[in-house]
C-alpha cells in the first residue's frame, strides 16, 4: 500500500467512532500502526479502559460529553486530521464540525442511520474532504493481516453465537452489550 493511498499518516489526529465495537476497535489499532494519534468515542463508562487497552491516546465517553467540544480540547482548538465515522444519521453533522479545515471525514458506515442535513458550508469553507467507502480490496487485507501478525492489531472476540441467535446478536449490538466483535458460527 503507498503513502498516496493512506487516509490516515503518521503524525495525524484521527478521530474514530465506537472505539469499543468491533469494527471501530480495528480502526483504532490501524490507526496507531500507521502513527498517528489516536481519539474514539464509547458509550458506556466501562469502555474507556477497553479503548485505551488497544492504544488510544484520548476517550471521550458520548453517554457524559460531547465528542466535538473534547475533540477541540484534545487539539488546541483545531481539530482532528481524520475522522472515521462508522455512525452516520445525526452524529455526521458533528463529525465534520471536529475535522480541522482541510480535514477527512471517512464515512464508512450508518449506526445512528442512512439520512442526515448539514450545512453545505461547513465542508466547502473549510475545504473539508468526505469520503465514502463500503469495502476493501484484497491489498487491504494483505495488510491488515501483516499488522495483525507483527502483533500491531489485536483482533478482541467478545462472543461466538449460533446462527440461529442471529436476532439476539443484532439486540446485543443495538444495545451496545457487545466490546470488540462478534462472530455468528452457521455450523451450529
Amino acid at each position: 500500500m503507498s503513502r498516496e493511498e493512506l487516509y490516515v499518516l503518521s503524525g495525524d489526529t484521527v478521530l474514530v467512532h465506537a472505539g469499543s465495537g468491533g469494527a471501530g476497535s480495528m480502526q483504532l489499532q490501524i490507526a496507531k500502526a500507521l502513527g498517528a494519534k489516536v481519539a474514539t468515542t464509547v458509550r458506556r463508562e466501562e469502555d474507556v479502559d477497553f479503548a485505551r487497552s488497544l492504544g488510544a491516546d484520548f476517550v471521550i465517553d458520548t453517554s457524559t460529553e460531547d465528542f466535538v467540544a473534547r475533540v477541540k480540547e484534545w487539539t488546541d482548538g483545531q481539530g482532528v486530521d481524520v475522522v472515521i465515522d462508522s455512525l452516520g444519521g445525526d452524529v455526521l453533522p458533528r463529525s465534520i464540525e471536529a475535522a480541522r479545515p482541510l480535514g477527512t471525514i471517512v464515512i464508512y458506515g450508518f449506526a445512528a442511520g442512512t439520512e442526515t442535513t448539514f450545512d453545505v458550508t461547513s465542508v466547502l469553507f473549510t475545504q473539508k474532504r468526505l469520503l465514502g467507502s463500503m469495502a476493501s480490496d484484497k491489498e487491504d487485507l494483505e495488510y491488515g493481516l501483516e499488522l495483525v501478525a507483527a502483533g500491531h492489531i489485536k483482533p478482541v472476540l467478545d462472543r461466538a453465537l449460533p446462527l440461529s441467535e442471529a436476532a439476539e446478536a443484532h439486540r446485543l449490538i443495538a444495545d451496545n452489550e457487545i466490546t470488540g466483535n462478534l462472530v455468528l458460527l452457521p455450523w451450529s
